[in-house]
Formats: structure tokens, C-alpha cells, sequence
């Protein structure tokens, strides 16, 4: 095809030419008037395509699909009745909350004015406003028994795309709260971001493989490691044997903070255990000098790890163990000691300066000293000194040292840890690798924490029964961003710069021609990384047409 301006009563036209060649002749098949100069010009200007809204797409339409394939989306709509509610369904609301929290930390009562903001009003179509008072009906729904069928589902949904369980981990943290007079939840205790003067609640999170969600409980913070995990075993065992799992093929990972000698008996009489021994028990085992460690290696983080596999009987058993030693970790914590020890020195000499000052105000007493000197070590060092209290001829007098011999001691466990399993078929460097899987879910607590991805802080309910729903709903927003990481499938791509590049993702909703005439939504241009994501996710698919 080609152009031809053509003279007709003094006045020139553009028309576009098409000529074929028929039966051995060039005949002209298309002839098609384009216009004066004036109309083409009115046409690459005038008419251009205009982008009048820019709607975030990459995020809302990724976990909407992570949602719909794991089951969320229906198991939540099956298991809530929605009653006289009108609008949007179950699912779509309580998902809407996960979106939201995930894209901006909203509360229920700004999620009406996000939604009319968000790429969602194109995939959801309320009749009606959306209602705060309608989250919180449908958050109240979320109870215990509810969220336990929810979760059953979608680990039944998951086993049937070919992701089967064969290991859990289990770990706990706490969140403190600005709950002033809640139910049985929000309790003092030792609050993990120092925040004793709040209210925490605890979450203990067990996930399976592909670092997937797989149980969640949310319990006063109050109650010991040891305590709650001795109660909970039965509780996983019972969720395993409900998805049709032999309990002999799974193998739970743990932390320290979960031993005693009734749960690993407990435990290791159901299931598989990896844990590690607490320092206290392992003093003969770190004097074993690192040339006797027979295994090396680099981990996924390029770091140098040495294991030597040892056996031995704890907490009542037999078990195989691999001592760990990482030179960046005992780096890491001797400049911790050196700085910590320091400071612990220029206190406790401020505090002797202060000793016996004559003048007014009230004079320190023997038991008021002790404690001051207490709070000064942290607990992990208090053992490493030697201190009393003297009170001679009215005076007190401190005797403070640093006990060389336990120093030693302590500095020989720097940078290794004893991993223990019931497991003795398993390489060294596999048991060691099993146990180091925990930083996955220690990772993920840190986004449970983290205002910019999907944070369970700010806590804005106070009944004990919507406190459960929210940690729920921020445990699913994390369960849904590590989906996606598996249909990704990329290993250099982490769920912070996932969901990074989902936010790049954006929706304009442009028009061709006259203003109000032809919009359409289209993905605005994306870089090379946000256009994998797009392609691997088919995100296409969510484009409203």
C-alpha cells in the first residue's frame, strides 16, 4: 500500500493506494480517501491518545489470581454465610482487606474510598458503598473453627496442584498493640520489639514447603515457647492427618525456644524433628576444634559454612547431630560482645561513682544496688561476671569482674550451633540445611512486620475474635505473595522485590479521539522485569475488557 495525492478542482487530497497484481495485471484494489491536509493534520494532533486515570494493577491483579488458585477466594465464600449482606460477596471483602493492607496499611474505614481509588472497581462491582460495619460482620465470622476449614482447604487445594508437605516449620514472634482493655489476647510479656509498656498479642506461624502458610494461632503473648508449642503438637498433627498425610513422612523444624524434654519426646514420637541444642548443653561440643570439622561449604547466601557430625543422647534420646560454625556469624557476634562488654563496664563504673555520695536525697540500699547492677547485663551475659554487694560500716562497697575462665568459654561457642534430628540417614550438610530453612519463615515474620508490605500492625479491633481475623487476613496476604513466588519460580527473586515490581505494574484508563469517546484500560509501558512478572503471572488475563 502506498500514499497518492490526486488534484481535483484546484484542491489536493491524500488517499491511500493498493494496487495487486490479478491474472498477470497490476489492478488497483483499494482506493481509500484520507482527506485534505487540514483533516491529516486535525488527526495526528487534535486526536491523540490522552491517559486520564492510573490505577495500581500489578499488585490487586496478582493476588486476586494467587487467591482464586489457592483456593482462598472459594473456601471463604463457602464457609462464611453472607445472610441480608448486599454488595460485594464474603470473599471479596475480607480479600479486598488483604489487598488494601498489603498496598497502603488501610483500616475497614478508608477501604470504601481505596476501592474507588484502586483497579479493583473494574474486577469488583458493589450496587452499594462499602460498608465498615459489613468487614467487621464478616471479619467476626472468621472464627477459630472457621479460619482452621479455611486453611484445611487450601492445604488440600495445594496438595492436589502437586505441592505436598513433607516438611513444617514452626515459629513464634509477638506485636504489640495500643489495646488498652481487650479480652484474653493483648497481655504484657516479653515484647520482641521492646515495647513493654504495650499490650502484645502472639502468633505462632507453621508453614509447609514452598514456605507456605500452613497453620496459624493467635495466643495471649504471656504464655512460654515451650508452653505453647506442648500444645500445639497435637493440634499440627491432627491438621497433617486431616489432609491425608502419613505423619512418618513429615518432618517438623523448630527453635530452641521449643525444647523441653516432654515436647521433643512428644513430638518425635509422631513426626520427624530438626532442632538445635541450647548453648548450656553443648559446652563440651564447642571445645572441638574447627580442624576436626570434616564438611565445607557455601550457602545460598555465598556464606562459608564447616559441620562436623557428632551423636549423642538429649532430652531422653538418641539422636545425630552436625555442629554448624559460620565464620560471618562469629564475626558478627563477637563485635556485638566487644561493643555490649564495654558498655556494661562504663555502666557499672558509673554506677560506683555514684556510691556512697553524702548530701540530701535518699541513699542507695544493698538490694536496690544488686538490681540496678542486674538491669545493667543483659541476660544473655549475666553469667560471664562476677558480682556481690558489701555494705561495710554503712557504706556499700561493689565487687565487679569479668570471670576470664567463663569468657573463654562462651567466646568457643561463638558462630556454631548443634542441630539435632531423629534422622540419621540424612547427610550432615542436609540436617544442617533443614534447620537453616527456619530463616525462610523468620524472614517472613519480618514482613508480618514491616508497615510496606503486609503488616499485622497497626491492630485497629480490640475483640478477641477480630484480633484472630486480622492476623489472619495478614498470614493469608503473606501466604498469597509466596504463591506467586512459586509460579515465578525465579530463586534471585524475593517476596520484597516481588512486590516491588507488582507495584510498577500500573492500569491507564485512556481514550483515542475526542474526550469521553473510546476509553479503554490499557497496561502502561513496563521495564524488562515487570514484563516477565506480567507474562509469567498471565496478568493479561485481569485487563477488563
Amino acid at each position: 500500500m502506498h500514499f497518492t495525492i490526486r488534484t481535483v478542482s484546484g484542491h489536493k487530497y491524500l488517499y491511500v493506494i493498493k494496487n495487486e497484481r490479478i491474472n498477470g495485471k497490476v489492478v488497483q484494489t483499494i482506493q481509500k480517501y484520507v482527506g485534505t491536509a487540514d483533516h491529516v493534520y486535525d488527526l495526528i494532533t487534535k486526536y491523540k491518545v490522552k491517559k486520564v486515570a492510573s490505577y495500581s494493577f500489578g499488585k490487586p491483579a496478582a493476588l486476586l489470581k494467587a487467591a482464586e488458585e489457592v483456593g482462598l477466594i472459594e473456601s471463604m465464600n463457602k464457609h462464611i454465610d453472607r445472610k441480608n449482606i448486599k454488595g460485594l460477596t464474603p470473599a471479596e471483602y475480607l480479600l479486598l482487606i488483604i489487598i488494601g493492607r498489603s498496598e497502603h496499611a488501610l483500616s475497614r474505614n478508608v477501604l470504601d474510598e481505596y476501592f474507588k481509588e484502586s483497579s479493583l472497581q473494574f474486577f469488583m462491582k458493589p450496587k452499594h458503598n462499602l460498608s465498615s460495619q459489613n468487614f467487621l460482620n464478616y471479619m467476626e465470622k472468621l472464627d477459630e473453627e472457621t479460619i482452621r476449614k479455611i486453611e484445611l482447604d487450601i492445604s488440600q487445594t495445594l496438595i492436589k496442584k502437586g505441592i505436598r508437605p513433607t516438611k513444617l516449620t514452626f515459629d513464634t514472634t509477638n506485636f504489640y498493640t495500643h489495646i488498652q482493655h481487650g479480652e484474653d489476647l493483648p497481655k504484657k510479656g516479653f515484647s520482641k520489639d521492646k515495647r513493654y509498656d504495650k499490650n502484645l498479642i502472639g502468633v505462632g506461624l507453621t508453614t509447609s514447603n514452598r514456605n507456605l502458610p500452613f497453620q496459624t494461632i493467635t495466643y495471649p503473648a504471656n504464655v512460654p515457647d515451650a508452653t505453647l508449642f506442648s500444645d500445639l503438637i497435637d493440634s499440627i498433627c491432627e491438621r497433617i492427618e486431616e489432609i491425608g498425610i502419613p505423619l512418618e513422612e513429615i518432618t517438623i523444624v523448630f527453635d530452641r525456644g521449643m525444647n523441653s524434654t516432654d515436647n521433643i519426646e512428644h513430638v518425635s514420637d509422631k513426626m520427624h524433628v530438626v532442632g538445635a541444642l541450647p548453648s548450656s548443653m553443648c559446652k563440651d561440643l564447642f571445645q572441638i576444634p574447627l580442624s576436626e570439622f570434616e564438611e565445607e561449604w557455601e550457602n545460598g547466601k555465598e556464606n562459608n559454612i564447616k559441620a562436623h557430625r557428632v551423636e549423642g543422647k538429649w532430652y531422653g534420646k538418641e539422636f545425630t547431630g552436625a555442629i554448624k560454625y559460620t565464620e560471618i556469624t562469629n564475626r558478627k557476634k563477637m563485635h556485638e560482645w566487644e561493643v555490649k562488654r564495654c558498655d556494661i563496664l562504663e555502666k557499672v563504673e558509673e554506677i560506683r561513682s555514684k556510691l556512697n555520695r553524702k548530701g540530701r536525697g535518699r541513699k542507695m540500699t544493698a538490694k536496690g544496688l544488686m538490681n540496678r547492677i542486674v538491669d545493667t547485663i543483659p541476660k544473655q551475659y549475666r553469667g560471664l561476671f562476677d558480682y556481690n554487694v558489701v555494705e561495710k560500716e554503712g557504706e556499700l562497697q561493689l565487687n565487679f569482674s569479668l570471670n576470664g575462665d567463663r569468657e573463654k568459654e562462651f567466646l568457643s561457642g561463638m558462630g556454631k550451633t548443634v542441630v539435632f534430628t531423629d534422622q540419621g540417614n540424612l547427610t550432615t550438610k542436609e540436617i544442617v540445611d533443614m534447620y537453616d530453612s527456619r530463616n525462610l519463615i523468620e524472614e517472613d515474620i519480618k514482613w508480618l512486620k514491616d508497615k510496606l508490605l503486609i503488616p499485622v500492625k497497626p491492630v485497629y479491633v480490640r475483640k478477641d475474635v477480630k484480633i484472630r481475623a486480622h492476623v489472619f487476613l495478614c498470614v493469608m496476604g503473606l501466604l498469597l505473595h509466596n504463591y506467586l513466588l512459586h509460579l515465578i519460580d525465579d530463586k534471585e527473586l524475593t517476596i520484597q522485590k516481588l512486590a516491588s515490581d507488582l507495584e510498577k505494574i500500573r492500569m491507564g484508563l485512556v481514550y483515542n479521539g475526542k474526550e469521553g469517546e473510546n476509553a479503554e484500560l490499557v497496561i502502561e509501558e513496563m521495564n524488562k522485569e515487570t514484563a516477565e512478572i506480567f507474562t509469567k503471572l498471565q496478568l493479561g488475563a485481569y485487563i477488563p475488557g
